[in-house]
C-alpha cells in the first residue's frame, strides 16, 4: 500500500480524556504510540507532531497550545496496535516490529483523510525498537515543565534530600486496582517487594521510589538510602482518571519529571508487560532501564 495522499501534510497523536469512540489510556500508552506514528509519518514523508493542549496535565508544561486545524470534539481513538496480540510482550527484546496489516489499514486511513492535519489518538507499539535523537527532541520539547511545575519540582527534591541526577529511580508498579479501586494490599505481596528491592539496591546508592501505591511506599521508607514522599496521584488516561481537577494529575506529573530528572530507573511490575510511563521516560531522557516482573 503506497501513501497518495497529497492533501494531507501533517499528523498529530493527540492526549486527551475522550474520543469519540472511547476514553484515553495511560500517558505511558501514549508516548508509545507517539513514537509509532512518528516513524509512520518518516516513513511516508510528511510531518508528525504531538498535542497536550486539551487534558488536564496541559496546566503544568510550558506553552502548551492546540493544534490549528483540530477538530477536538471529532477525534478517533485507534485501537490497532501494530502487534501479535499473543505475543506483544515479546516486543521489547525486538529491534523491528511490523506488522503488515497494521501498515497497510494505516496507510490506508491516512490516505482517506480530505483535510491538511489530521488529529487522532493512538497508543501501538513503534515500528522500531530505536529512536531518533529528532525524535526524542520534539516529544521532549512538548512536555517541558512550565514555572510553577519546575518550582513543585525543585521544593519536592529540596524536602526530601536529593538532587538531580543524584539517584536512581525504583518505579512500581502494584496495579490499577490499588491506584484506582484502593483495595486494600496483602502482606505477602509486600513482603515479596521488598524481597525483590533488598536483592537489587546497590550498598551507599540512593534510590528515589516511586508507586501507584502510597501504602507501598509508606511501607519501604524505612529501608536505608530510600527516599519516599507521600502525594496522592492519578493515572492520566480518561478510562481510569478518578478526577481531574484534584492534585492527582500534578503529582503525577511530578512523578514522571523527578524520574526523568534520575541517573537510572528501575520498573518493577505486576502486569507482563513494561511500564510505558517508565520506560518511555528513560528513552526520551537517555536513561538506563531494567524491568523486573513481580509475580502475584
Amino acid at each position: 500500500m503506497n501513501f497518495t495522499n497529497e492533501k494531507l501534510k501533517k499528523i498529530v497523536n493527540v492526549y486527551q480524556l475522550d474520543y469519540i469512540n472511547g476514553k484515553s489510556h495511560g500517558f505511558g500508552d501514549f508516548l508509545r504510540g507517539s513514537f509509532c506514528f512518528m516513524q509512520l509519518a518518516k516513513l511516508i514523508g510528511i510531518e508528525f507532531d504531538i498535542d497536550l493542549a486539551n487534558h488536564p496535565m496541559s496546566k503544568y508544561i510550558e506553552n502548551c497550545r492546540h493544534t490549528p486545524g483540530i477538530d477536538y470534539s471529532n477525534i478517533e481513538k485507534i485501537n490497532d496496535l501494530n502487534n501479535d496480540p499473543n505475543s506483544f510482550i515479546s516486543y521489547e527484546t525486538k529491534g523491528q516490529n511490523i506488522d503488515k496489516n497494521f501498515l497497510n489499514k494505516m496507510i490506508d486511513l491516512l490516505n482517506s483523510k480530505d483535510c491538511e492535519v489530521f488529529g487522532f489518538f493512538s497508543h501501538a507499539f513503534p515500528f522500531y525498537n530505536k529512536y531518533s535523537d529528532e525524535g526524542k527532541y520534539l516529544i521532549n520539547s512538548k512536555l517541558q515543565p512550565n514555572e510553577f511545575m519546575q518550582n513543585y519540582i525543585n521544593n519536592t527534591l529540596s524536602k526530601i534530600g536529593l538532587s538531580k541526577k543524584g539517584y536512581g529511580v525504583i518505579h512500581i508498579r502494584a496495579g490499577d486496582k490499588y491506584l484506582v479501586n484502593n483495595n486494600e494490599m496483602n502482606i505477602d505481596f509486600i513482603k515479596k517487594v521488598k524481597k525483590i528491592l533488598n536483592s537489587i539496591k546497590v550498598p551507599g546508592r540512593r534510590y528515589l521510589i516511586l508507586s501507584d501505591s502510597n501504602i507501598l511506599k509508606n511501607q519501604l521508607k524505612s529501608i536505608p538510602n530510600f527516599y519516599v514522599y507521600i502525594r496522592n496521584i492519578d493515572h492520566l488516561g480518561g478510562e481510569l482518571m478518578k478526577c481531574h481537577e484534584s492534585n492527582g494529575v500534578m503529582n503525577t506529573m511530578l512523578d514522571y519529571y523527578l524520574m526523568s530528572y534520575s541517573n537510572a530507573i528501575i520498573s518493577l511490575s505486576v502486569y507482563g508487560h513494561v511500564s510505558g510511563f517508565s520506560k518511555y521516560c528513560s528513552v526520551l531522557n537517555d536513561i538506563p532501564f531494567n524491568f523486573i516482573k513481580i509475580y502475584e
